[in-house]
């Protein structure tokens, strides 16, 4: 039986919110292991991002294109997948700063703290302050899940411009003979 046809939307919108997901689970998880506000573990979900885009970008290529996917077709998935992805991820900050942990924000703003006064000692309490009071005005669970989803979409562009140009297949009976 031959397979239904699947648009790149519909196909970013299915690995998107499996993508999705699996980031959330592994925050989750990181959150229950006291893990969530280490730097070096959280890279681990820019890996999960990168390798849903991956999956599902050959997945379509596989199911859907014949085994081909222009450059442009494969920018296409890999961003899709990244933006629901990054949507779903936002939806899901957004419940984790109001309901799961809502003393998350107070923990950035004292690691902030921390971060300043590790790179400028010589800062007075007044400087330190007034640093830390500019940063939570971006704070608040709405600036935090709007930024988001500029950083997600941003990212998943890159990530879309980079990963394109090893997913990509062009078929080879489309190549004209001139």
């Amino acid at each position: 039986m031959e397979e239904k046809s699947r648009s790149v939307s519909s196909n970013g919108l299915f690995y998107g919110l499996i993508t999705g997901g699996a980031m959330i689970v592994l925050s989750l998880i990181l959150f229950l292991l006291d893990l969530y506000m280490n730097k070096a573990v959280s890279w681990i979900s820019y890996l999960v991002a990168i390798g849903g885009m991956v999956w599902g970008t050959l997945d379509y290529r596989k199911k859907y294109c014949n085994g081909f996917l222009t450059y442009g077709q494969a920018f296409s998935s890999v961003f899709m997948i990244g933006l629901f992805a990054g949507i779903l991820s936002s939806i899901y900050l957004y419940f984790f700063i109001q309901f799961i942990h809502p003393g998350f924000i107070n923990e950035l703003l004292d690691q902030a703290r921390a971060n300043i006064l590790l790179s400028n000692p010589n800062m007075s309490d007044e400087q330190i302050e007034q640093a830390v009071s500019m940063s939570s005005k971006f704070m608040s669970p709405v600036m935090m899940v709007v930024w988001g989803l500029v950083t997600y979409a941003v990212l998943s562009a890159i990530a879309g411009l980079i990963i394109a140009i090893f997913l990509k297949k062009e078929d080879p009976s489309l190549k004209s003979t001139v």
